[in-house]
């Protein structure tokens, strides 16, 4: 099982040099999980629910509720069996960019569903609780200031 932190590093020494917005917001993404007061929560899980939940929720489930089931942890992720320290500086990059794929997808498809004409409550909800992270130092959004910033 990797170690988040040496997965952090790792990432960041692997994506050194590279200017890419994508590996920016991934090197902010792990510079930022370093500080253990900082969150590493974000939108991450079940998709296919998330776009499903335009009709609202199920009776008895709360907002809350709903984000906690879809949320993921940059921390744990990072000890996956996808950052094994023995994985190629290939594989490794790749499934460190798939991170901020991950999130960009989320964030691009709230985007668009809530600019369109009577958007869900939840995903109006998903899509104002990533606005409002954006401006939180301690949240992972806060890599994304830039990203979609005509949102």
């Amino acid at each position: 099982m990797a170690d988040w932190q040496e997965t952090a590093n790792r990432g960041l020494a692997l994506l050194d040099g590279d200017s890419s917005d994508e590996a920016s917001r991934t090197s902010c993404l792990s510079e930022h999980i370093q500080n253990e007061g900082n969150r590493d929560d974000y939108i991450s899980k079940d998709f296919f629910n998330v776009q499903q939940t335009a009709g609202g929720l199920p009776e008895g489930m709360t907002f809350e509720d709903f984000v906690s089931l879809i949320a993921g942890h940059i921390r744990d992720d990072f000890t996956s069996e996808s950052f094994a320290p023995e994985m190629s500086d290939d594989d490794f990059r790749i499934a460190l960019m798939s991170i901020d794929e991950n999130i960009r997808r989320h964030i691009q498809f709230l985007n668009g569903v809530v600019h369109q004409i009577a958007p869900g409550e939840v995903h109006l909800g998903l899509w104002q609780l990533i606005l409002n992270s954006r401006s939180d130092d301690q949240s992972p959004y806060s890599c994304y200031r830039d990203y979609l910033v005509d949102s």
